[in-house]
């Protein structure tokens, strides 16, 4: 689609992998020569932008990169996948986003197998800590958690170090299961919009805890990103310009796939 000649619509070319319902954006990239794959939420997806840092890092360093970036995803949305988990298990190169730890299930609720930002359900365990909340209001993970902590900081502060705990091991279990190199991005926005900097609740001293079973760590701060966004260079239809702001900009999806191939042309590297 065009607006008065601009082009306001991308062609994410969807493709699946296997018999896995998650749809990715593509093309599909042939799994039978060596390749490189990348896995993380919205930021990996790279919406409304033409060459994310998967297509830009495929440039960089000469392999096929596979973009396994789901909107809002968090690390259940592959774990559970054992499509997928086939996808990563195969790779030369696994590049392992550091998501958000709200959107994940833990001993306090439950989210949707893939569409991580949907709260199901909560535990019995919930429901003592947050006796006299009607949670049949909430769908969205998000929602929940704002109103928890607004509610209790004392209390959330247990949720908090839950969703760290599970974090830790959810994601310690994941890197395990891959045998190929691994490297750690994690794409930082100290700007609190609520629930704290992103990637929410993770902390630098969590992503030391696992530095001994990685090959790599790219801390990548787009906090500048967000403040001076220019939309210029984004595809995206005139009324979802607000929804395109939120976006990670096509600036930062260059600094970051620049910081990811300097750490893989290295045997072991740290990119900050």
């Amino acid at each position: 689609m065009t607006y008065e000649g601009r082009v306001t619509e991308l062609d994410y070319h969807p493709c699946r992998y296997g018999s896995s319902r998650t749809i990715f954006r593509g093309p599909a990239v042939r799994l039978d020569t060596p390749y490189t794959v990348v896995v993380g939420s919205s930021e990996i997806y790279g919406r409304y932008v033409a060459d994310p840092l998967t297509d830009r890092l495929a440039e960089r360093t000469g392999r096929q990169v596979v973009n396994l970036g789901v909107q809002n995803a968090g690390i259940d949305a592959f774990y559970q996948d054992d499509d997928i988990m086939q996808v990563i298990e195969g790779a030369e190169t696994v590049v392992l986003q550091a998501m958000g730890a709200a959107n994940m299930s833990n001993r306090f609720y439950t989210v949707h197998r893939r569409r991580n930002d949907r709260f199901l359900k909560r535990s019995v365990a919930m429901d003592n800590l947050y006796p006299d909340v009607d949670f049949s209001e909430f769908s969205f993970t998000r929602h929940m958690l704002l109103r928890l902590r607004e509610l209790s900081a004392e209390k959330f502060e247990v949720v908090r170090q839950e969703l760290a705990t599970a974090w830790i091991a959810r994601m310690r279990s994941l890197i395990e299961r891959v045998p190929g190199r691994r490297i750690l991005l994690s794409i930082e926005d100290r700007r609190d919009q609520g629930l704290g900097v992103e990637p929410h609740f993770v902390t630098p001293d969590m992503l030391h805890t696992l530095s001994e079973t990685l090959d790599g760590i790219v801390r990548c701060d787009v906090t500048q990103d967000f403040l001076e966004i220019d939309t210029t260079e984004m595809v995206y239809p005139e009324l979802e310009e607000d929804v395109a702001r939120q976006c990670l900009p096509p600036a930062a999806h260059a600094r970051i796939a620049e910081a990811v191939a300097e750490v893989m042309r290295n045997p072991r590297g740290l990119a900050l």
